[in-house]
């Protein structure tokens, strides 16, 4: 038998989720205020207000001075009622965090991989490691209710498992899954591509806002895309849309019959800016050799170049590119042309309105950005907007920062779906649900 439509629960359902929704957006009013902005009886507000403090969602925070007569209790929205878990899974390690239905993200804790290559039962390790931090930063006002994770590998949005995870990656397959971690950190998980949180943070917070459509990339040891269109992640079939680096690439002919091919974060990411790197250091060194047999002096900078350059991490090459090393910057506008091509496809394929640069090479962007800015138009049929993502340089991070707003958004849904229904969730205490 169908619901009726306007039943008694659900009208009130509804009403103590706009009477929450107002105090979440204008904190500090009275139930008084609450009855005048939503044209409810006070008795009808009074008594949803009273499931609200039940659940601990609202506070009272005391008398209202702004009320004429009688004072009311001044009521506030309470974010920790419970907490996220968040964890950003990379190439190198895990940053951990924590935040309360406010969506800010507290740093916990970091888990380098190298840490646990010397583990024997590295994965046990990592298990530890992980609830080890939960323990040490669970909050003392409010469970844990949901993990929300981003990681570099394509995860099915139906089942939470992953695949194409990176190779060091593989030996902690069994873990880094949402049923997995589901079951190690006792609570709900969400579970997406790194990259897809990174453009969800851009398109709440970054430069993304306000776009009906825009791609995020990310370029780094992977290379990757987040698909916004019309405010919503474009996932694909089982979630593997947006793995822009995968793209193949034709290398070269390989007798008649076979051909080669490397894929394009080979070509744009950390291993194809490595090979730029080294191609500059060979060619500082042949001159250097033609000098020599010409019995020319060998230029002071040319050979600190060399000798810097041939040592220099990815890392040190942006910083060196920022500020303004001739050979770091150079390397880096030849890296402009690779992206180049690449990068007009996207554009001309999917047109979006913006298309937003970040990841680690992307830190470099205010060298090679502008080359792009001149050259994509006359390769394009429309000129999305080009900038790079500020928030990959914020203390939270994109991905970070993506991950809050999710597990933010699951929270409230929870709210709204499970909590304030008749016969609904109990209230959450710190020893009831999450971890």
């Amino acid at each position: 038998m169908l619901t009726p439509i306007g039943n008694p629960q659900m009208i009130r359902n509804f009403n103590e989720y706009l009477i929450l929704e107002l105090i979440v957006n204008e904190d500090g009013l009275s139930r008084a205020e609450i009855s005048r902005r939503t044209g409810l009886s006070k008795p009808t507000v009074s008594s949803a207000v009273q499931n609200l403090l039940y659940h601990r969602l609202v506070v009272e925070t005391g008398l209202d001075t702004n009320q004429q007569g009688r004072k009311g209790q001044v009521l506030e929205f309470n974010p920790q009622v419970f907490h996220v878990f968040l964890l950003d899974i990379g190439a190198d390690g895990i940053q951990t965090g924590m935040t309360d239905l406010s969506g800010k993200v507290r740093h916990t804790g970091y888990i380098s991989w190298e840490e646990l290559e010397g583990e024997t039962e590295a994965e046990q390790a990592l298990q530890q490691r992980l609830t080890d931090i939960v323990a040490q930063h669970a909050p003392a006002d409010g469970p844990i209710q949901f993990v929300s994770a981003g990681i570099p590998a394509v995860v099915d949005p139906h089942t939470g498992y992953v695949q194409t995870l990176l190779p060091h990656l593989e030996r902690y397959g069994k873990l880094l899954s949402a049923p997995a971690l589901r079951q190690l950190l006792n609570a709900e998980v969400l579970l997406d591509n790194d990259v897809n949180l990174a453009a969800v943070a851009e398109q709440e917070y970054g430069n993304g806002t306000g776009a009906s459509s825009f791609i995020y990339v990310s370029l780094g040891e992977g290379v990757g895309t987040g698909i916004m269109i019309h405010g919503q992640i474009y996932r694909g079939l089982a979630g593997a849309a947006g793995e822009w680096g995968q793209a193949a690439l034709r290398q070269a002919e390989v007798g008649t019959l076979a051909t080669a091919y490397k894929r394009l974060e080979q070509y744009i990411g950390n291993e194809g800016l490595r090979e730029l790197l080294h191609e500059a250091v060979q060619h500082i060194h042949t001159m250097q050799q033609v000098d020599e047999q010409m019995q020319q002096p060998i230029d002071d900078v040319q050979q600190t170049d060399r000798t810097d350059a041939a040592t220099w991490t990815i890392p040190q090459l942006l910083k060196q590119a920022e500020n303004g090393h001739p050979l770091a910057v150079q390397i880096m506008e030849r890296y402009a042309d690779r992206l180049l091509l690449p990068l007009a496809q996207m554009a001309s394929l999917l047109a979006p309105e913006r298309i937003v640069l970040g990841g680690q090479i992307a830190q470099a962007a205010g060298v090679f950005l502008p080359i792009l800015q001149q050259a994509l138009p006359a390769l394009v049929p429309v000129m999305p907007e080009l900038s790079a993502s500020k928030l990959d340089k914020s203390h939270e991070g994109a991905i970070m920062c993506g991950a809050a707003w999710a597990g933010v958004q699951r929270s409230f849904r929870y709210i709204r779906e499970e909590m304030l229904v008749i016969g609904g969730k109990e209230p959450i205490q710190q020893n009831q649900g999450g971890v």
